[in-house]
């Protein structure tokens, strides 16, 4: 894994940032780029330009900006607020139900004008024509050292290593929040079979040895504080999969369709009998008699849209998201989550 710290060095040599105080370490600094790269922003906006081109509904966007610290976690080991959304976003790229905005496009942003608030992380995520912005908070972070007695004459000597974060997953359109998600890990030197009284310990090198280790490397995952690191990542990629990936929704006996069309008030037959609730997407495909009157392709979608409110057992209300032609009524709708299976 290329390490966080060169890829921003080299960023910032190709692109014109102005790098906020403090918001990277000396050290990053003060290296200089060991070669000329294109802009990571624009290559990606030109592949996400291509990608929109494309027929059809897309998934979701999800960009996950730099994490805010209320750990506390010790200074000059690692930048752990790019470090964690690096990592994270690294992970979420294995669900193929949506695309992850690249971090390193999203640091570009964010080392310019920051993403400290809720506002200016909205911000980069429209810029970047994100659907979904995670925005997380490292609560408690640190392997911490217990020492009771003299070890060298059979006291004891324990480490333990804490994660805790909360990530907020926000529609980036309206900034509307979806969910909240938690992780709490702790893992001790126990816990890797690691009990030697009286004698020098692999953890006391880890101990002293942090600041020399590449965050996300394999020797970092072979640490306490690495493992807990992992384990931590892993259970809010889950958790923030439960908010964003459809699921659950009983179709037996009904054919999902649009039943109104009123303006901007649209409706579906679908409702909380069926286990939908708000945030689902569907595309649009034009029914049998509308393809066959308007001579339209019924495989060819004309919008995507999202549910907006549950009303009844059998009714909700949606809102367009986007649109290649009109919706009318008879309408059929399809999970955009199963497009392309």
């Amino acid at each position: 894994m290329l390490r966080l710290a060169i890829a921003l060095l080299l960023w910032c040599s190709c692109a014109p940032l102005t790098s906020p105080e403090g918001a990277v370490s000396g050290a990053w600094r003060e290296q200089e780029p060991l070669i000329e790269t294109p802009s990571a922003l624009k290559s990606y906006l030109e592949a996400r330009s291509r990608l929109q081109a494309q027929a059809g509904p897309r998934p979701d966007f999800v960009l996950v900006v730099p994490f805010a610290d209320e750990s506390g976690f010790r200074e000059g080991v690692w930048n752990v607020e790019y470090e964690l959304a690096n990592m994270l976003s690294i992970e979420l790229e294995a669900i193929p139900e949506w695309r992850v905005v690249p971090f390193i496009a999203v640091a570009e942003l964010t080392l310019e004008y920051g993403a400290e608030t809720e506002t200016k992380a909205l911000q980069i995520a429209r810029q970047l024509g994100a659907d979904v912005v995670l925005l997380g908070l490292l609560q408690d972070y640190d392997m911490r050292r217990l020492s009771v007695g003299d070890p060298l004459v059979g006291g004891y000597k324990s480490y333990t290593a804490v994660a805790q974060m909360q990530v907020r997953v926000l529609r980036v359109v309206e900034g509307d929040e979806m969910g909240v998600v938690e992780t709490l890990r702790e893992l001790n030197d126990r816990d890797l079979g690691l009990d030697i009284l009286g004698k020098p310990r692999e953890q006391d090198a880890q101990f002293a040895g942090l600041k020399d280790l590449e965050f996300g490397s394999e020797g970092f995952r072979q640490t306490l504080i690495g493992k807990t690191t992992v384990e931590a990542i892993d259970d809010l990629v889950q958790k923030v999969a439960a908010v964003l990936k459809p699921g659950g929704i009983e179709l037996v006996g009904v054919s999902p369709e649009i039943i109104s069309v009123y303006g901007d008030d649209i409706y579906t037959n679908l409702g909380s009998e069926h286990g939908l609730r708000p945030r689902f997407r569907f595309a649009v495909y034009p029914g049998s008699d509308r393809a066959q009157a308007e001579g339209l392709d019924p495989l060819q979608s004309v919008a995507v849209v999202e549910v907006a409110e549950v009303v009844g057992a059998r009714l909700s209300s949606l809102r367009v998201l986007s649109e290649t032609g009109p919706i009318k009524p008879g309408d059929r709708l399809k999970l955009v989550e199963t497009e392309g299976e």
